[in-house]
Formats: C-alpha cells, structure tokens, sequence
C-alpha cells in the first residue's frame, strides 16, 4: 500500500502527462477498484472504469424492475445478464461521453423524476423502490440530468436523418403487408360484477347470484344503462354506460369477446363467467376483419421506421 501511494507522489511530481496516463491505465485502474472496493475492473471508457459492483448493480436493478428474484436465476442465464448489463454500460458510458456538453434545464430534471414518482402510490412505495434499486434521491438526479443530456444530444444527432420519406413508408408497406390486417373488431357494453379467480366462494356465489338478478331485471324491462350506472363495479365504464369501446380478440377478456361475437348488434348475452367475475354484455357494432389501407397504416409505419433509423444511428454513433 505505501509503495502504491508513493508512486502516485512520483507520478504527480512527473506533470499531468504522468497523471493523465495513470487516469487510463488498465492496472491503475485495477488498483483503484481494490482501494475504493468496488471489485474488479470489468471494462475502461476513456478515462471511465467500469466496476464489477456497477455491473452488479446493473442487472440487480434490472432483475428489480421486472420483479425477479436474483436467487432463482439459473447461473448459466445470470451469466448472460451480466454480460449484457456489462455491455449496456458500456455504451452508456460513450453515449455520456459524447453528450457531456449538453445543457439540462433542473425544472426537466424536476419533471422527469416527478414523471417516475407519480408511478407509486405514496411516498413509502416510491422511497423503498429507491431502496431496492439502490438509489439514494441525490444520484436519481444525478441519473437523471446524464440521463436527459444524453437523450438531447441524440436528438440533436439523429433528427434530421429521421423522416423517412413517401417511397420509403411505401416500400415497407408492400413488403409487409400481412402486419397490417385489421382483425375482426367489436364494440360493446358491460355489467360487470368483480369476482377474481382467488376469491373466497361465498363472495364468488353472492356475486353469481346478484348478476342472475340484474339479468332478470333486464329481461324484466329494466334499462341496462341504468342498472349499469348503480350496480357496475367496472368504475372506468360504468359512467358511460359499460361501454367498452372497440376491441380485438387480443385486448379483451376470452370469455368476453366469445360471448359477444356471438351477439348481434343491440343483443344482451346471459350473464358471462370471467377470469375476474361476472359480465352482461350488450353488442353494440361488429366491424369486420381488413387489409388497412396504405394512408391508415402510415403512421404506424413511419413510427417504426423512425424507431429503426434511430437504432441504427444511435449503434454508429456509439461505435465512433
């Protein structure tokens, strides 16, 4: 140890030159990691090193993020995920290198963190997903400003080769037509009473016999709405009647969308068992399966052309 520090003195009283070459040494840095205890160096950007503790921070928060448990990783695909994680702070570090100039407003930096807490529901829930990402507030901010000076350069690098152009969105169009098949497409009403898989069967049965009721009460001439507006648990559609909106075979509950596209339009079905609890549904219009049209699919394909030039950019910038 007190030779490692007096060939640091040597090294300052050699000038910046000596200094600056220390900064970017491989084994330096090697040291460096031992001293500070952030294990061994893992890759060197420039003058920034890369620690075996930032990777394990990495792809911890990342396994964190999807609610993984670290613990039951297989070892061959943790292997994996520190590589990529290795890999994905590699390029993080060049892209924050090139964007180091860049000016960040501290009213974005308050917008965007306040974007992220607003995802908790209290304060408790926000302060301990800091915890397990083992983040203090003062390096989130310190996340974000390099965050958001890294996106604004990139903006500024890749807007203007963005666009693309009508030939371009053409192209894509005839050779990927398939993707853009409407499929089939309904439009429908709901009385919905929750009863969740995992309930206890005594609330279940009482809400099986409550939704029976509701479906006399219709048969009976009562006004669905009506009944709907008071009894209703779906609290985002029961204000405008049940209804559902327009939904594919893919974005709506399968016993639902079974029992309506058995429907014809203004038919109420018999009360409906799902995965969540108990449904009438009332059809309201059947819109058929269909190849978009190039104008109806174009935003979607400028969208993702724009996604793919912007990849690509961002690839080549970080390889310079």
């Amino acid at each position: 140890m007190r030779r490692a520090l007096l060939f640091l003195l040597v090294a300052g009283a050699l000038g910046i030159g000596a200094a600056e070459y220390l900064t970017i040494s491989f084994p330096f840095r090697q040291w460096i990691g031992d001293v500070v205890r952030r294990g061994e160096l893992q890759a060197l950007v420039g003058r920034h090193g890369i620690y075996q503790d930032d990777v394990e921070r990495a792809w911890r928060a990342d396994l964190f993020a999807v609610g993984a448990d670290p613990s039951e990783i297989e070892p061959a695909i943790l292997g994996e995920l520190k590589r990529a994680a290795l890999q994905r702070l590699i390029e993080q570090e060049r892209l924050h290198r090139a964007a180091a100039g860049e000016a960040v407003a501290s009213s974005s930096v308050e917008r965007e963190t306040q974007l992220l807490r607003d995802q908790f529901r209290d304060e408790k829930a926000w302060q301990r997903s800091l915890l397990g990402a083992d983040l203090a507030a003062r390096l989130l901010a310190h996340e974000v400003t390099t965050s958001l000076r890294a996106r604004n350069w990139l903006e500024k690098q890749i807007a203007p080769g963005l666009p693309p152009n009508d030939s371009e969105a053409e192209r894509y169009y005839r050779e990927h037509q398939s993707a853009f098949q409407q499929p089939l497409r309904l439009r429908a009403s709901h009385l919905f009473l929750a009863a969740p898989d995992g309930y206890p069967e005594e609330v279940i049965e009482r809400q099986e016999i409550l939704i029976e009721q509701m479906a006399k009460r219709i048969a009976n001439g009562e006004s669905f709405p009506a009944l709907i507006a008071e009894f209703s648990e779906d609290e985002a559609t029961k204000m405008r009647a049940g209804d559902l909106g327009y939904f594919s075979a893919t974005r709506m509950l399968p016993e639902v969308f079974a029992a309506a596209e058995q429907l014809q339009p203004g038919q109420l079905s018999a009360p409906v068992r799902s995965r969540l609890g108990f449904h009438i549904i009332r059809l309201t219009e059947t819109r058929p399966a269909r190849q978009l049209s190039l104008e109806e699919a174009r935003p979607e394909i400028i969208a993702l052309l724009e996604n793919q030039k912007r990849g690509a950019t961002v690839a080549a910038l970080l390889e310079r």
